[in-house]
C-alpha cells in the first residue's frame, strides 16, 4: 500500500515539473537570444576585429613571386639583349639578422684555429727540485725551486695548453646565415649569375683583360656547381691576386661576407636553391632565364673596381 503511494506522488511530481518547465522554457529561451545578440565586451571586440584584420592573411595568401637578377656574360656585347635570371625569394630574398652572420663567421673562424700553443708548467721543467735557499736568515725573499714562475727558465702559470677552439652552431642557424649572406650581396647590387663558369684560353692576361672590361678585377669570387672548377679557367685565374674560384660545395658564409663580389653560374644556383630552399617555389630549367626583361624589379651587378 505504501509503494503505490509512492508511486502515485513520484509520478504527480514528474507531472508538475513537466508543466513548469513548458512554461519557464519559452522565457529562458528568449533571455539567451537577448544575451547572445548583445554587444560584446571591450576585450572580446579587441579580439574579433584582430580576427577580422587579419582574416585575409590565413584566407588569401599572396602568391610568392620569384626574384629577377640581369644574366651576366664572358662574351656578351654590350649592345646585345640583357637575359634576367629567376631566383628563389626564400634564398636570396631573406630578412636580413646581422646576428645570425656573426654566429656563422664567428663559428667558421674558430674552426680555423690550431690550438697547438702549449707552455710548460713548474711539474714540466726540467732540473732539480731543490730549495734554492734556507727559508729564513739569509734576509732575501724567501724561494722555493728552480722551476717557480717567479723565475727566468720556470715554469708557466696559467699558461696555454693545446685545446680544441671548434664551437657547436646548429646546422639550420647556418642555412639562415647563407641565405642572409646572399640576400645582402643581391641588395648591394654585388652578386652576379653566369650562364657557366668557364673562360676559353689558360693564359693569365686575357682573362685579367676581360675582367677589367666588366669592373670585376678586384675582390671576385667565382662559385660553380660542378664538382670542381673548369681546368682552364682554374689555371688563367690562380696567378690573379683577388680572384679566386671554388666550388659551390665548399661555399661558407664567411667567404660571402667577405668577398666584395660574388659571381655564380646557373649550376650553382640550382644547387643553392636545392639545399636552402623551402620548396615554396618552383623554378624549372626553361623558366630560369627571362630573355625579354620587363621586370621592374630586376636588379644588376656592380661594375665599380
Amino acid at each position: 500500500m505504501l509503494s503505490a503511494l509512492q508511486k502515485s506522488l513520484a509520478g504527480s511530481s514528474q507531472a508538475i515539473c513537466r508543466r513548469r518547465m513548458a512554461t519557464i522554457a519559452p522565457t529562458l529561451v528568449q533571455s539567451k537570444l537577448i544575451t547572445s545578440q548583445s554587444k560584446p565586451t571591450t576585450r572580446n571586440r579587441e579580439f574579433i576585429d584582430g580576427r577580422e584584420k587579419h582574416a585575409h592573411l590565413k584566407t588569401a595568401a599572396d602568391p610568392i613571386k620569384p626574384v629577377y637578377l640581369t644574366l651576366s656574360s664572358f662574351t656578351a656585347k654590350s649592345n646585345s639583349a640583357k637575359k634576367a635570371v629567376a631566383l628563389d625569394p626564400t634564398v636570396f630574398d631573406h630578412p636580413i639578422r646581422r646576428d645570425i652572420l656573426h654566429l656563422c663567421v664567428v663559428h667558421y673562424l674558430d674552426s680555423l684555429r690550431q690550438g697547438t700553443a702549449s707552455t710548460k708548467t713548474r711539474a714540466e721543467v726540467a732540473g732539480s727540485r731543490r730549495k734554492i735557499r734556507p727559508q729564513k736568515g739569509s734576509g732575501r725573499a724567501r724561494l722555493g725551486d728552480r722551476q717557480s714562475p717567479m723565475l727566468r727558465g720556470g715554469g708557466v702559470a696559467f699558461g696555454p695548453k693545446p685545446r680544441d677552439f671548434s664551437t657547436k652552431l646548429n646546422r639550420k642557424v647556418i642555412q639562415m646565415g647563407m641565405r642572409v649572406a646572399l640576400t645582402m650581396k643581391l641588395r648591394e647590387q654585388r652578386l652576379g649569375v653566369l650562364q657557366r663558369i668557364n673562360w676559353w684560353s689558360h693564359k693569365t692576361a686575357t682573362l685579367s683583360s676581360r675582367l677589367v672590361g666588366l669592373g670585376w678585377r678586384t675582390g671576385t669570387l667565382f662559385v660553380t656547381g660542378e664538382s670542381e672548377v673548369p681546368a682552364r679557367m682554374r689555371l688563367a685565374s690562380r696567378n690573379l691576386r683577388g680572384i679566386e674560384c671554388r666550388s659551390v660545395a665548399d661555399l661558407v658564409v664567411y667567404d660571402i661576407v667577405k668577398w666584395r663580389r660574388v659571381v655564380l653560374d646557373l649550376a650553382a644556383v640550382d644547387a643553392l636553391e636545392r639545399a636552402l630552399g623551402k620548396g615554396l617555389l618552383r623554378i624549372s630549367d626553361s623558366e630560369r632565364v627571362v630573355s625579354d626583361v620587363t621586370h621592374s624589379s630586376v636588379d644588376d651587378i656592380e661594375t665599380s673596381t
